[in-house]
């Protein structure tokens, strides 16, 4: 290999610019004459497979994006001598010699050029390709005032992670971290820059790079050097989270337009175009890039030869080229990420091997496209203000690009959308009667919708969400305008999944939904009473959707998601019938007390294995599970035998039972039998004077004709959880004490005891 090695077909006019790994230069096509700009790779960087992949990389970005404001690709081409891309040369000059000049641009020259970059970002963003180092010296300012985008050398796949490398000044706090490349990280970098146009400074400067990561990661920008008319553009684009910047460059165009015309009239991108123009065309006087006035605006090149055979290079309109010099390295150890391999990128940018080693890719041959990007998934925010109501909104909700599916992908995005429609249409219809609007403009001024969106978990098969609704207003005071819901989305369909989709058939009956409400009693606070019939003066609320006013199906009566650690139920007392309680709980049921109430499929859905038929089946002596079981030789009651607790003999009135403690924290487990059959509901009564006479407290307590279940505080501050099973002859229970601190440690164990526990036969006594 030799750094004199050149690309056959074309003769070296000027040097544009070196970097690095390489140099950039101006170069005519011998064939036609026409201009290109032409970027090598260092010889000594080539015999590095991880570099030259990364040359590869760029490549095949690049050949995917087509846009007027990207710098365009004519040619790849490797050969046991060298590798170059073959580019059009743009007559124009950088933004970073436009900034050096000068420093400070006019608000509309500086809209002017950031719009045009970003309808390239947009392009760029249109097929999974995020930039990653937007800077001034990648925007190229032409003699027209147009701006275009150039060195995709640090570019990945969206959401695919890429070198923890970009320029400093203009990096966002998540590629510091070295987190996967989203849009909204370009257009973090692409309001910097702007911030530096509209100023004549950087937003953050320091005189080290953890100085700068702090600032990037935690600092406000200091907007008070910007013109006010531009503040919350920049505010929005430079924003912490991503969540909360605009989630890809076409978004943000759309907020810069709007800005612009507002505070500088409709002819705003006529101005900046003719300021940028005449300050472009002096200083691409003084460069190489002059000749191009001559070499006149034709075809790009229309061959180029190699090792003794011509191979078209495709014909496309336009001249020439960036001068960026920058190229990418692959994931190897710890550089640039190689997106689809070294075989999926050979494939993706060989047009023709020929005798002697040339490869060719051929832009005009309209290779094919790169695989489409993966799903993924960024926060877009709607907001506004009513034009006929005293309303306005700002409402978050998340939004999936990328995929092979566009079908797919409207459907899962429609289905992410329309909480928030629906959220806005309630609100309008709650407020139109003329007396409320009256009330709102003369005590509120305005009625302030809210809502944010929460990704609880995200698997190849299932997207699970939950939101946020607030409402800002005293005339709307009641807790019932503010909620929150969740929901799960199969990305294979894009249908929104129900408990049909979810839950096993037995478990969605009468029976079942009193196993959920059981399993969910020690994670929940206060459950209310509600008034029944005479004879019961109240009723324990249940998560029963049967139970509630107007009946329906035996279905969870509160809106749910998953998590990594389990399903997050969003409980609305007031909708469960709690006439005092009109808040909301989130309350988390881990996977262990939930699994076996799950589909096996919906469990492979969530990357949850399925429990094996012998884990769901009644517990016999000597199995082991998380610990060993014992069964009751008089009662035939069975419990799971918690790891390294000591176990006690232990007689209650008229039955049988066992005890296993934890002195070292104070944990205890009781398990029993009993002839003392009875009424659930007096049982519970005289439990619950019990607890309380003692100083204790109940949080929930529940009967029915199989049994009754309390929960709570006993007078010394410890949980107690209690469940008994009646039948007609015996009765058989559990029961656990343990310290509140230790609620989190022991959560899964008691979880796993209590779904284990079998209460045998309750039909006699024994």
């Amino acid at each position: 290999m030799s750094d004199t090695w050149r690309v056959p077909g074309y003769t070296e006019v000027d040097v544009l610019g070196t970097g690095g790994f390489g140099q950039v230069v101006l170069a005519k096509h011998e064939a036609s004459g026409k201009m290109a700009a032409i970027k090598y790779l260092r010889a000594e960087f080539l015999a590095d497979a991880r570099i030259a992949d990364g040359l590869r990389q760029e490549a095949w970005l690049l050949s995917g994006v087509r846009s007027p404001h990207v710098v365009r690709l004519f040619d790849f081409v490797e050969t046991p001598q060298g590798a170059a891309l073959v580019m059009e040369a743009v007559p124009g000059v950088s933004l970073r010699a436009l900034l050096a000049a000068e420093n400070v641009l006019a608000p509309e020259a500086a809209l002017t050029i950031l719009k045009g970059s970003l309808l390239g970002l947009a392009d760029a963003h249109a097929v999974g390709v995020v930039h990653r180092d937007y800077k001034p010296g990648n925007v190229l300012v032409s003699r027209e005032g147009a701006s275009k985008l150039v060195d995709f050398g640090l570019a990945t796949l969206d959401g695919h992670n890429g070198l923890t490398a970009g320029s400093p000044s203009y990096m966002a706090p998540e590629q510091w971290a070295g987190r996967p490349g989203l849009p909204a990280t370009d257009v973090y970098a692409a309001t910097c820059v702007f911030y530096q146009c509209v100023t004549g400074h950087r937003p953050f400067e320091a005189d080290t790079s953890e100085q700068l990561r702090a600032m990037h990661g935690g600092a406000p920008v200091p907007l008070e050097a910007v013109p006010e008319a531009l503040r919350p553009l920049i505010a929005r684009g430079m924003a912490k989270d991503p969540a909360w910047r605009p989630a890809t460059a076409d978004a943000f165009v759309t907020e810069l337009e709007a800005v612009a015309r507002k505070a500088y009239g409709k002819n705003w991108e006529k101005r900046g175009w003719k300021r940028l123009a005449a300050s472009a065309a002096a200083l691409t006087a003084l460069t190489p890039l002059a000749l191009l006035t001559a070499a006149g605006t034709a075809a790009a090149p229309v061959a180029a030869a190699g090792a003794g055979t011509g191979v078209a290079a495709g014909t496309a309109p336009g001249v020439a080229a960036g001068t960026g010099a920058g190229v990418a390295t692959s994931t190897g150890a710890g550089v640039t990420a190689t997106v689809a391999g070294k075989i999926a990128i050979a494939v993706a940018i060989v047009g023709g091997l020929v005798a002697g080693g040339l490869v060719v890719f051929q832009r005009g041959d309209d290779p094919p496209a790169p695989p489409p990007p993966p799903l993924s998934v960024a926060m877009q925010t709607l907001s506004g203000r009513d034009q006929a109501l005293p309303i306005s909104y700002e409402l978050q909700y998340p939004q999936v690009s990328g995929g092979p599916d566009a079908a797919l992908r409207q459907r899962i995005n429609d289905a992410l959308r329309a909480p928030i429609d629906k959220r806005l249409k309630a609100v309008r219809d709650g407020i139109a009667d003329p007396d409320i609007v009256e009330r709102i403009r003369q005590e509120d001024g305005t009625a302030a919708l809210h809502s944010s969106a929460r990704i609880l978990l995200r698997t190849p098969s299932v997207l699970s969400v939950r939101y946020n609704h607030d409402l800002d207003s005293d005339v709307l005071g009641h807790t019932t305008w503010r909620f929150p819901e969740a929901f799960s989305v199969d990305l294979t369909t894009g249908k929104v999944l129900g408990p049909q989709d979810m839950f096993r058939p037995e478990i969605l009956t009468a029976a079942g939904m009193r196993t959920l409400t059981q399993r969910l009693t020690p994670y929940t606070g206060d459950f209310c009473t509600v008034p029944t019939v005479e004879g019961y003066p109240t009723r324990q609320v249940s998560m029963d959707a049967a139970e509630l006013p107007g009946g329906g199906d035996h279905v969870p009566a509160s809106t749910f998601g998953f998590t990594e650690t389990g399903a997050e139920f969003e409980i609305l007392w007031y909708v469960l019938g709690c006439a005092s309680a009109a808040g909301s709980e989130s309350v988390v049921l881990p996977y262990a007390g939930l699994e076996d109430l799950l589909l096996p499929k919906f469990l492979t859905m969530l990357g949850k294995t399925a429990p094996s038929a012998s884990s769901t089946a009644p517990s016999t002596p000597g199995q082991s599970g998380d610990g060993a079981t014992y069964t009751n030789s008089r009662f035939g009651f069975t419990t799971q035998v918690p790891p390294g607790y000591t176990a006690s003999a232990w007689t209650p009135e008229n039955g049988a039972g066992m005890t296993y403690s934890d002195d070292g924290i104070g944990a205890m487990l009781y398990v029993w039998g009993t002839n003392s059959a009875g009424r659930p509901a007096d049982k519970l009564a005289q439990l619950v004077t019990s607890l309380e006479g003692n100083g204790g407290r109940v949080t929930f307590k529940s009967a029915d004709s199989d049994g009754y279940t309390v929960s709570g505080y006993q007078g010394d501050g410890k949980i107690y959880y209690e469940h008994e099973s009646v039948g007609a002859g015996s009765a058989a229970g559990l029961r656990w004490v343990y310290p509140a601190a230790r609620k989190t440690d022991l959560d899964k164990l008691v979880t796993d005891t209590v779904r284990a526990f079998k209460p045998g036969d309750l039909s006699r006594p024994h």
